[in-house]
């Protein structure tokens, strides 16, 4: 598979698709996309609603950078898929939720998830797989998640999925490329995030609002005022007790409203 954008009709798991891809040796930038999933999945596991209408895509990625700082890609990819849709004029309402989600109107616009695995030579790579609601929002709520909204809904005009895809997909390498130059320029124990460190939590949902950090089982692990988020992708919370931090593999974060 050649480093392009590839579009398939249905399949699977786009994602599935390109870490086998990527084990075999594809190259950094190869992309696949669907018209539809049947297996579409996002983070810890949560099944995603792939119908037909909205953006399904996937991206291998092999950034020239040490792999402990793969978890800067998430955040990056997710400035560069907002970016894309402000050249389009479509973000005006879109913001991110820490740490992979696009939200719109406190809804679910579309989310990212980003897996890191080896190829049979033993190279490092990623696969990012990038999830957008544009003429569809599914209807069915996950457990303690956030209800869905599409482009569509915001916008009178949306240009065809196709033409989205391309935007996206060339933001997002264009993205990875430009942090990866960057962060090699910088000190090694940098965090993965400083060189979109500003950009990133200013296009944050909640930063300065309580809320509440649960736990992948849904415990309540934390309240407070939503800080920021420091360059190793943790969510910085100021509770009663002083300042906590958590990791994306740790929590997640919910407006509190209660």
């Amino acid at each position: 598979m050649d480093a392009k954008l590839t579009i398939v009709d249905v399949t699977g798991s786009t994602n599935d698709d390109l870490l086998e891809a990527g084990k075999q040796g594809a190259p950094h930038g190869t992309g696949l996309a669907a018209r539809a999933q049947t297996a579409g999945r996002g983070r810890r596991g949560h099944k995603w609603d792939s119908t037909a209408g909205n953006l399904l895509l996937s991206i291998v990625l092999r950034p020239c950078v040490n792999p402990a700082k793969y978890s800067g890609l998430a955040a990056v990819s997710g400035l560069a898929v907002l970016e894309a849709l402000e050249k389009q004029g479509l973000a005006n309402e879109i913001g991110l939720k820490w740490p992979n989600d696009l939200v719109a109107r406190e809804r679910k616009l579309g989310g990212i998830l980003v897996e890191a695995a080896r190829d049979n030579e033993g190279k490092p790579f990623a696969v990012c797989g990038i999830g957008v609601n544009v003429n569809y929002a599914p209807q069915e709520v996950p457990d303690g998640g956030l209800p869905a909204i599409g482009l569509s809904d915001l916008n009178e005009n949306v240009p065809a999925v196709d033409m989205l895809l391309d935007e996206v997909y060339h933001a997002v390498i264009d993205a990875i490329d430009a942090w990866a130059e960057r962060l090699n320029a910088m000190e090694e124990n940098t965090g993965p995030l400083a060189p979109v460190h500003g950009e990133y939590v200013a296009h944050l949902n909640w930063i300065g609002k309580h809320v509440i950090a649960r736990s992948p089982a849904g415990d309540e692990l934390a309240r407070g005022i939503f800080k920021t988020v420091d360059g190793f992708g943790r969510a910085c919370i100021e509770t009663e007790d002083g300042l906590r931090s958590f990791h994306f593999e740790e929590a997640s974060l919910r407006p509190l409203s209660e």
